[in-house]
C-alpha cells in the first residue's frame, strides 16, 4: 500500500501537489516589507489555503475509493494465491478507478481545445471503456461484471440514466419532428411505465433511487449517464438552443456565458445577481439555497417562482444537491416547453406561408399552407392547429408596409410618433 501511495496509484492527487510545489504555485509567500507587497502575499496565501482545503474534500473521497479497492484486491489475490498480489491490486485500482492523466486520454482531448471541451467527460468515457472490456475480453465473468455495472447504474439513476438514454430520445424526437409529429419520447416512456408498473413503480424504474417517495435529493441527475453526446438537442426544432451550444462548448462556454451575465447584471446595478453568475457552482448553490431558505421557493433565473420548497430542500441545495421535487418539476416543464415551442414554430410557419401566398397572389402557396395545416392535424389530432385568418390578414398588412413603417408601428408608444415621423421623412427624401 505504501508503494502504491508513492507511485500515485492510490493517492494521485499527491503527484499534482508535488508538481505544484516544484513550480512554486502551491507555496506560501512572504511579503516584500511594503504595505502593498504584504497585502498581495496575504491574499495569495489565503487563496492557496482555500484551494488546498477545498480540494482535500474531493481528494479524500477518491483516496478512500482507491485505498479500499487496493486493499480488497490485495486480500483477494492472497486468498487465491495469485503470484504478485501488489501488481494485481494495482491493476484493479487502475481498471476500476481509472488513470486520469493526459496519456490516457484520446488524442483529441490532449490539446488545449480538446482538453477544455472534454473536461468532466473522462470518468464517463473510462466507465464505458471498462464495461466494453469486461463484456468483450473477459468471458462469462466479464459479461456478468458488465451486467452488474449496468444494474448498479439502474439502481441509482433508473432507465432514464442509462448510457445515451437522453441522446437517443433527442434523436427519436428529431426524427418525429421531421415527419411532422410533435412527440416526446420521454413523456411517452413515462406513460408506458405508469401503465405497466403504476405511478410509484414507474418513478423508480425511470429515475432509480430518486423515484422512491421521500428521497429528498436528485440522485439520478448526479449519477446518470444519459447525456454523453453533447449537442444532440440541436437536432430538434426549438426557439432557444443556447443550452445545447453550451453543452458542446463545455465548462469554458458556460464560464463565458456566466461572465457576460455577471457584467450585464452589474451594469444594471444587480450586484447580488452578478456575484451569483460569476461565482463557482459551489458558491452559487449556497446563494441559491439561502434564497430558497429566505423565500420558501425555488426561483428561475428571472426571479419567478418555480415551486415551493422546504427548509430541508434549501439546505440540500446549499450542500450542492438538487432537491428531488425541483428536478421533477424542471424536467416536466422542459418537456412541455419543448412541445409548446415546436407547435408554435409550425403554426408560425403555416401562417407565414399562407400570408406570403396572399401577399404575392400565389394560390398554390395558400393551398400548400392549407395542406401543411391538414397534415399536422392528421398527425397530431390532440394538438389541433387553426388558420386564424385575422392573424394571417394582419401579417399580410404588415408585409405590405415599408420596413421603416413596420418598425415604427411596433415600437413602444412613447417612441412611435418620432419613428413614424422619421419613416415619413425618409420616404420623402427618396
Amino acid at each position: 500500500l505504501k508503494d502504491a501511495e508513492e507511485s500515485g496509484v492510490v493517492a494521485p492527487q499527491e503527484i499534482h501537489m508535488l508538481m505544484a510545489q516544484a513550480r512554486g504555485s502551491a507555496t506560501l509567500q512572504s511579503g516584500d516589507g511594503t504595505r502593498k507587497g504584504d497585502a498581495v502575499a496575504m491574499a495569495k496565501n489565503s487563496w492557496t489555503r482555500t484551494t488546498l482545503a477545498w480540494g482535500k474534500l474531493f481528494g479524500y473521497a477518491e483516496q478512500i475509493n482507491r485505498r479500499s479497492t487496493f486493499i480488497a484486491a490485495y486480500r483477494l489475490a492472497v486468498d487465491q494465491k495469485i503470484a504478485n498480489p501488489g501488481a494485481f491490486a494495482t491493476k484493479a485500482v487502475n481498471e476500476t478507478q481509472f488513470i486520469n492523466n493526459k496519456a490516457n486520454k484520446m488524442k483529441f482531448g490532449r490539446g488545449a481545445i480538446g482538453a477544455t471541451l472534454m473536461t468532466f467527460k473522462s470518468y464517463s468515457l473510462n466507465w464505458l471503456e471498462l464495461m466494453h472490456r469486461l463484456s468483450t475480453q473477459d468471458g462469462t465473468e466479464g459479461k456478468l461484471a458488465a451486467a452488474y455495472m449496468l444494474g448498479a447504474l439502474f439502481l441509482v439513476a433508473g432507465v432514464g440514466g442509462l448510457p445515451f438514454a437522453e441522446d437517443a430520445e433527442d434523436l427519436i424526437d428529431a426524427i418525429g419532428q421531421k415527419m411532422g409529429y410533435n412527440v416526446s419520447t420521454k413523456k411517452a416512456k413515462q406513460q408506458f411505465l405508469e401503465d405497466v408498473f403504476g405511478k410509484s413503480g414507474a418513478a423508480f424504474v425511470e429515475r432509480g433511487l430518486t423515484g422512491i417517495p421521500g428521497v429528498p435529493i436528485d440522485v439520478s441527475g448526479r449519477m446518470g449517464m444519459q447525456n454523453l453526446i453533447p449537442g444532440t438537442g440541436l437536432l430538434l426544432e426549438k426557439r432557444d438552443s443556447t443550452r445545447d451550444v453550451m453543452e458542446i462548448a463545455g465548462p469554458a462556454g458556460d464560464l463565458t456565458k456566466r461572465m457576460f451575465q455577471a457584467v450585464g447584471a452589474l451594469a444594471s446595478g444587480e450586484l447580488g445577481k452578478a456575484v451569483q453568475s460569476a461565482s463557482p457552482t459551489a458558491v452559487s448553490n449556497v446563494i441559491k439555497g439561502a434564497d430558497m431558505l429566505d423565500k420558501g421557493m425555488y426561483r428561475d433565473t428571472k426571479g419567478a417562482k418555480v415551486i415551493s420548497t422546504t427548509a430541508g430542500e434549501a439546505v440540500a441545495k446549499m450542500a450542492g444537491f438538487q432537491p428531488s421535487s425541483v428536478a421533477q418539476v424542471q424536467e416536466a416543464n422542459f418537456i412541455n416547453q419543448r412541445a409548446k415551442d415546436f407547435y408554435s414554430l409550425r403554426t408560425q410557419e403555416v401562417r407565414a406561408k399562407w400570408a406570403m401566398g396572399i401577399f404575392e397572389g400565389d394560390a398554390d402557396k395558400v393551398k400548400e399552407a392549407r395542406q401543411m395545416m391538414d397534415d399536422w392535424n392528421q398527425d397530431n389530432p390532440d394538438q389541433k392547429m387553426t388558420a386564424n385568418m385575422p392573424a394571417v390578414i394582419k401579417k399580410v398588412r404588415e408585409m405590405r408596409k415599408d420596413k421603416a413603417q413596420r418598425i415604427a408601428d411596433t415600437a413602444p408608444k412613447a417612441m412611435r410618433a418620432q419613428m413614424r415621423a422619421d419613416a415619413k421623412e425618409l420616404a420623402g427624401s427618396q
